[in-house]
């Protein structure tokens, strides 16, 4: 606020002695600073302080300024470049809260990748990177397994705790850089396992079945209900990459 008045007050005193193309030019440069980088409002500022001090020195002789008129030119340029400079010194402010906020922007969707310290996918995580391996396996004609369980038998009260605990089973059963595990939805845990057959998912399901009687109560693993379906290399995405 105290801004906005002081540079109020230059305009109406200056009004009559400065050329309105001054003021033109302070207020492109003040748009600048706010349309552009750090380091390049910091060159604009610098050539423009540059060019006025050349340009008022020329004016200087040119028209043989009294020492007077020296003065007051010199004192209004101070204070058109004291303003200036804090505009100057706002826009980088705003602009670095501002790369900070796309690099937190950045750093909060890698986060939400995974919804476990296991990286356990989301939801939109798995869709997207199950495009890529589905297509890949099409291409190498190669055969894997889709794997659905549904903890929505289980009572609300366990089912998080149960559904935190298989997730976390399940990444680390199956190939942490080859298989993708994800949580698709509060009920939902869903696996792609690629270039495997029946032998090999068998072996797996076997250490997983292993390791949920253990941690798992017999009552809970009667409720889960899991789906598994092969697929093809021959199979389109859409009939294997999204649960139905």
């Amino acid at each position: 606020m105290s801004w906005l008045l002081s540079i109020l007050f230059i305009l109406i005193y200056t009004y009559n002695t400065v050329p309105p193309y001054y003021y033109f030019i302070f207020g492109i440069l003040a748009l600048l600073f706010f349309s552009v980088s750090d380091r390049v409002a910091f060159f604009f500022y610098i050539t423009f302080v540059l060019v006025t001090v050349f340009y008022f020195l020329f004016l200087a002789f040119k028209d043989d300024w009294q020492p007077s008129q020296q003065a007051m030119a010199i004192g209004l340029h101070f204070v058109f470049l004291l303003h200036l400079f804090s505009l100057y010194s706002l826009s980088k402010y705003m602009y670095q809260v501002s790369s900070e906020n796309r690099m937190l922007t950045t750093r909060i969707e890698e986060l939400e990748d995974y919804v476990l310290e296991d990286e356990v996918l989301t939801r939109r995580e798995f869709e997207k990177r199950s495009e890529s391996v589905l297509s890949n396996m099409r291409r190498r004609n190669e055969t894997g397994f889709y794997l659905k369980v549904s903890l929505i038998g289980l009572k609300r009260t366990v089912r998080k705790n149960v559904l935190l605990t298989l997730a976390g089973m399940m990444h680390t059963t199956f190939r942490k850089d080859y298989d993708l595990v994800g949580q698709y939805d509060d009920t939902t845990i869903v696996v792609l396992v690629q270039n495997t057959n029946e032998q090999g998912l068998e072996v797996v399901m076997g250490r997983l079945d292993k390791l949920t009687a253990e941690r798992l109560e017999e009552n809970a693993l009667k409720q889960i209900r899991w789906t598994i379906k092969k697929i093809d290399g021959d199979k389109v995405l859409d009939e294997t990459a999204v649960v139905k």
